[in-house]
């Protein structure tokens, strides 16, 4: 059996120069067929671009600019924020991405707004139904996911399967929370990612996803496989994959490989190995905790009339983002 791949150094020179050589490592050209139905999903955990928490516009260029070799069908996917925090337009602008679909005959789709079927599939044993949307079921041959490696204040990181979760086009998909890990890997095993470009420019740490300290690590993660993609931030982040529960439910639903000993690398990642990441809750974030494993809460903060007065409570304490306000409910 083929193992999977996985690519890593640091960037040295121009991002489009760096992209090249580790897809080339990849052979991707026998992963992206000619005229290829490509599907981008980059991570747009903001309005705008925030290091270590959004992937940057110019390796999003760089991949649409070199997938423009091979195929004119590339579409830039993600849904709207959760609760109508941001519409997906909003951050589309603020990544620059209705510019670089203009320069390369790409297209930006709003999951949101596109059609939706129900789907189903099987994690561990459990059958799982999600409402996905159409163009990423029926109209796409290859799917790319580009991640920003950091931890996360709910699901203790947030790597490759993690961001397929803006796939779900509800923008009530944290109904679905409390059966994150089955449904997160659901979501993946439907998509079947062809390939994982992770943004290690920055990673994050201390509390993600929108929040934390970003750390420069001025790298490139590119993989054929997900999984593996995932276990190799999982070593530079110095973060035991096992202690992560969705990423063990990877592992034993075969998702993911069990050790480095089963992927081929490029390189001896030690080099590139960075500081200890650690993963720091606040009092507001264990409580947010709780809520995010119960139906039940999750219903009254979050879908009820309680949820409004609730939150304001919660940024009362916590406070509000400073560079942006999110929306709460449709206007």
């Amino acid at each position: 059996m083929t193992k999977p791949k996985v690519w890593v150094d640091r960037i040295t020179k121009p991002i489009d120069e760096m992209l090249v050589q580790s897809l080339e490592w990849l052979q991707w050209s026998e992963l992206v067929p000619i005229n290829a139905r490509v599907a981008i999903k980059p991570n747009l955990t903001y309005p705008f671009y925030k290091p270590g928490v959004t992937t940057s516009p110019a390796l999003l260029e760089a991949v649409v600019k070199l997938l423009r070799t091979r195929t004119p069908h590339i579409t830039i996917v993600e849904s709207d924020g959760g609760s109508y925090a941001w519409p997906a337009q909003q951050a589309f602008k603020g990544h620059h991405i209705d510019e670089i679909c203009a320069r390369y005959g790409a297209r930006a789709v709003n999951l949101t707004e596109y059609p939706r079927e129900w789907a189903e599939t099987e994690i561990l044993g459990r059958r799982i139904r999600l409402e996905m949307s159409r163009l990423l079921l029926h109209g796409t041959d290859v799917f790319i996911t580009m991640p920003v490696p950091k931890v996360h204040v709910m699901t203790h990181v947030s790597l490759g399967f993690k961001n397929q979760w803006g796939c779900l086009p509800d923008v009530k998909r944290l109904r679905n929370h409390a059966e994150f890990p089955y449904k997160v890997l659901a979501i993946n095993k439907l998509l079947k990612p062809k390939l994982a470009i992770f943004d290690g420019t920055y990673f994050l740490n201390r509390t993600g996803p929108m929040d934390g300290d970003p750390i420069r690590m001025d790298l490139l993660i590119a993989s054929d496989d997900i999984g593996a993609g995932t276990l190799a931030c999982c070593e530079l982040m110095q973060i035991t994959p096992r202690s992560v529960r969705h990423l063990r439910f990877a592992m034993r639903e075969g998702l993911m490989p069990a050790s480095l000993n089963n992927v081929t690398l490029n390189t001896d990642l030690a080099a590139f190995v960075g500081p200890k990441f650690t993963l720091q809750r606040s009092l507001t974030h264990w409580l947010t905790l709780g809520v995010f494993h119960s139906k039940l809460a999750t219903r009254i903060a979050y879908d009820s009339p309680m949820a409004k007065p609730l939150h304001d409570i919660l940024y009362f304490f916590r406070g509000r983002p400073k560079d942006f306000a999110p929306r709460w409910g449709k206007e």
